[in-house]
């Protein structure tokens, strides 16, 4: 999160910075990794045929999207769960007020990652594929990443790849588990996937706050900001407000503007990633369904602890009905 991350420059570093990353998630290439979103989401369910009750976080909302951009960034398959592990136990640096335990131990696991992605990057070097680092590590000229810029371009687009797509599909199995009149509608009309996945990021915003740095003396809502101030912004409370929505509170996935939500941001940072996010989790909420119509939360679900990354630790689901019980 510190410079020269995309999360913390501004143009034109943020846009050199940009330009390169933009490649990979144009919307000719994210269109073309429906297949393979589709076909990893399949296999992911394979696993689960004949198992009545498992975590979904665990099983599945996590396992989604970490194949896919492990895929996109030349991640071997033997170095995804630890990767996995790593990036929870890093999440919490987004929080402010940590306490001594929990810096300590995310600082022990951004380390980690930061050794094991100096290696990944010495391999791709000696061997690039089609991968996204593969071709930052070629380019060359004005286009060139020096080692610490590589290094914090890949990581960002690792870490975001996977964390806010978990709790994104994780949320929209509790929203919908609460709401199957709408689920119901969902299965019964399967175009309508797509709007439910922003009407999930408007009402249950994945991100919920973030921090903008005035540049210059400015004012808001009748609030003065000086240079150099924080300013920490609420998107989960702009994604309620009632002047964009009509009646915000209400969760409704056939919502007409349920898109003009703020869960990725917006301006020169809103996120690279977010029409990756959009289809995977589309799919996976189509497929987990068509595959488990009956899917319903079963037993105590556990909210993470952050404050900044609203999801799910633990999501537990089962795939039958249960039968009731004959007197």
């Amino acid at each position: 999160m510190d410079p020269p991350s995309m999360l913390a420059v501004d143009p034109p570093l943020h846009t050199r910075y940009r330009k390169q990353v933009a490649r990979a998630f144009t919307a000719r290439k994210v269109g073309r990794m429906g297949d393979r979103v589709q076909a990893v989401a399949g296999e992911l369910l394979d696993e689960l045929v004949g198992v009545e009750g498992f975590d979904l976080i665990e099983r599945y909302a996590a396992q989604l999207p970490v194949t896919v951009i492990a895929d996109l960034l030349g991640v071997p398959e033997q170095d995804r769960g630890r990767l996995l592990a790593l990036g929870n136990e890093a999440a919490v640096t987004l929080d402010p007020g940590l306490s001594w335990r929990q810096f300590r131990r995310a600082e022990t696991a951004l380390r980690e990652m930061h050794v094991w992605f100096r290696g990944h990057v010495e391999r791709l070097r000696a061997q690039p594929g089609d991968d996204l680092i593969s071709q930052l590590t070629l380019l060359d000229g004005e286009d060139r990443l020096d080692p610490v810029e590589l290094h914090q371009v890949g990581l960002l687009v690792l870490a975001a790849g996977f964390e806010t797509t978990v709790n994104l599909i994780g949320n929209a199995v509790a929203m919908l588990d609460q709401h199957p009149d709408q689920l119901r509608w969902l299965q019964e009309n399967p175009d309508g996937w797509p709007n439910a996945v922003d009407e999930v990021l408007r009402h249950q915003s994945p991100v919920q706050l973030t921090l903008r740095i005035a540049l210059r003396a400015t004012e808001v809502a009748g609030r003065r900001f000086e240079p150099g101030h924080g300013i920490l912004l609420h998107l989960g409370g702009a994604n309620r407000d009632p002047a964009v929505f009509d009646d915000p509170a209400t969760f409704d996935v056939t919502r007409s503007n349920a898109d003009q939500h703020l869960a990725f941001s917006a301006g020169v940072h809103f996120c690279l990633g977010a029409s990756l996010a959009r289809l995977e989790t589309a799919v996976a909420l189509r497929t987990l369904y068509e595959r488990f119509p009956d899917l319903h939360v079963a037993g105590r679900a556990e909210r993470r602890g952050t404050r900044v990354l609203r999801g799910f630790e633990r999501l537990p689901v089962r795939t039958v009905q249960e039968t009731p019980l004959k007197r």
